[in-house]
């Protein structure tokens, strides 16, 4: 069984309405920090990271004006059916609250990736 934790609220940002997710549980993620212009620059920096990056390179992103930092760090690539997946490592911190999980992202049919579900959730 799968446990989530307060990072996938990032998760949940790439899922789009095509996964359902439960939210409540994502009140007091570090991303919650972010402003929604560095949301959707996270976001794109978690879909590149995902698409380029290397197995096992943590790639590092800071928002601009927040006190946040993340990083991403992509596992090997694998096929669920017809989907492109990839497990990544997502650590994320704020001034005051930080998470680390490791999540299952498939690509979606347009090209971006969304979180298909959590593996090995642990919170810090």
């Amino acid at each position: 069984m799968h446990r989530t934790i307060p990072v996938a609220l990032l998760a949940f940002a790439l899922c789009a309405p095509a996964l359902a997710v439960n939210t409540s549980f994502l009140k007091d993620a570090p991303i919650t920090r972010l402003k929604a212009d560095e949301l959707k620059a996270y976001r794109a920096f978690i879909d590149k990271t995902l698409s380029d990056g290397s197995d096992g390179v943590t790639a590092e992103w800071s928002a601009p004006k927040t006190t946040f930092k993340g990083t991403v760090t992509p596992a090997a690539r694998f096929k669920d059916g017809a989907l492109e997946c990839r497990e990544a490592v997502i650590d994320s911190a704020a001034t005051d609250r930080q998470a680390k999980g490791t999540y299952t992202f498939c690509r979606k049919p347009k090209g971006e990736w969304g979180m298909k579900s959590p593996s090995k959730a642990a919170t810090r």
